[in-house]
């Protein structure tokens, strides 16, 4: 008896491009940690080796989500979802807190963060539901029960705290109910609060954006009751918005104020951003070569094998090495979508789109990051930085990818 996941069947319907891109990405992760790691009397020494110790652990970890059978895990994601859930509650307990954050789980040497579990539960979740009887996200019925799924993990993580990880959950979320069927007009009413949350610092820019909404709205014939709900949150965000800056750690606060001029603060809050454009820019188009980046060997650079570690591509690979980069992020992602189309399984389409959206979430607001077009979130970069949690849940989506690319025309 053939099972679904035999090798036969990857053989015939394996999705090349996105394994070669994944594997060029592992690849050139490989030699930027290396490269940012390599200095013996650096702190960082030994960081390569522990990196090269996870890396079985995450491509066993890959081989088990590509092996399982899709069917299997629709039926698990709910069980998943509530497990996931309650390691993130768990963490505000007995989490172990480095820097001020408390985000990791831990027995003796071993660290783990349930965050990054909880990203994968979530996706599979919310597949699982949406495929369930071909729900219609625009009704309220199917699209509440999946806002009230993403917030609860998010919240969980915002009190960590974790901002950059909370945002992953919204934006996987939104783009899965989007592909689900939900209206434009709705996705946008759901994005609105960051509209508001973006604006509300400028009190006449806000007002001139809610005047336009509203009337917007009123023109499309919109319900008053949804109309009044609209309002509601809009200013609930307005005044909220306050309280929740109060409840920001003093370094988040930091990050957020110096992002428009970090060169007011060159010595502190704007120094990582400042470091980061310097090596990039330093690279030129061709680099200045493997290993001889001096941002990198003088440790200018902050957190250069982990949340920096595309500066240090930029600076040894330059232009060149940064755009194959993306290039290759580009491949992984497009694929995960082309995947999503040609899926006969709706739970497998749906799936593909979240694991697609959260790369592009994880690579999008990193690389922005690095060069200053984004506050400093401290995400690292699927594939290329080092770590241990985040390295094998990303190497366990891509397993799951390609699982959708050998299954795509199972029903």
């Amino acid at each position: 008896m053939r099972l679904p996941g035999s090798l036969a069947i990857y053989r015939r319907s394996l999705d090349p491009y996105l394994a070669a891109a994944g594997g060029a990405l592992v690849l050139i992760g490989l030699l930027a940690v290396y490269s940012a790691t390599e200095f013996p009397d650096s702190a960082r020494a030994g960081f390569f080796v522990r990196h090269l110790v996870a890396l079985p652990i995450a491509l066993g970890a890959m081989a088990l989500a590509m092996a399982v059978p899709l069917r299997i895990l629709e039926d698990l994601g709910m069980l998943l979802y509530v497990g996931a859930v309650i390691l993130l509650a768990a963490v505000l307990f007995v989490g172990i807190e480095v820097y001020g954050a408390r985000r990791w789980l831990g027995v003796g040497a071993f660290r783990m963060q349930p965050s990054e579990l909880a990203k994968l539960a979530t996706v599979i979740a919310i597949a699982q539901f949406l495929a369930a009887k071909k729900r219609d996200p625009s009704r309220w019925s199917t699209l509440l029960p999946v806002v009230g799924m993403v917030l609860l993990p998010l919240a969980l993580i915002v009190k960590e705290p974790d901002l950059g990880t909370s945002g992953a959950f919204a934006a996987m979320g939104i783009a899965m109910v989007l592909w689900g069927g939900l209206p434009w007009l709705h996705t946008l009413l759901l994005l609105s609060p960051i509209a508001s949350l973006i604006l509300c610092r400028h009190h006449v820019l806000w007002a001139v954006y809610m005047l336009g909404s509203i009337v917007a709205l009123w023109r499309v014939r919109l319900s008053w009751l949804v109309l009044a709900a609209f309002v509601l949150v809009q200013v609930g965000v307005m005044v909220g918005a306050p309280i929740f800056w109060n409840h920001l750690e003093p370094y988040q606060r930091v990050r957020l104020t110096v992002f428009e001029h970090p060169e007011r603060d060159p010595s502190g809050g704007g120094y990582q951003i400042m470091q980061s454009k310097i090596a990039i820019g330093s690279g030129g188009v061709w680099g200045k070569g493997y290993l001889k980046g001096s941002q990198k060997a003088l440790a200018f650079l902050p957190q250069q094998h982990t949340d920096f570690i595309y500066s240090v591509v930029g600076e040894e690979a330059g232009f060149l090495g940064c755009v194959l980069t993306i290039i290759l992020f580009l491949l992984v992602i497009l694929r995960g979508y082309y995947l999503a189309l040609h899926c006969r399984s709706p739970f497998a389409g749906l799936l593909a789109v979240g694991i697609a959206t959260l790369l592009l979430y994880h690579a999008g607001v990193n690389m922005a990051m690095t060069v200053g077009l984004l506050p400093v979130t401290g995400l690292p970069l699927p594939f290329v930085s080092y770590g241990g949690s985040f390295q094998i849940s990303v190497f366990a989506m891509l397993g799951l990818l390609l699982n959708v690319s050998a299954h795509r025309f199972d029903y």
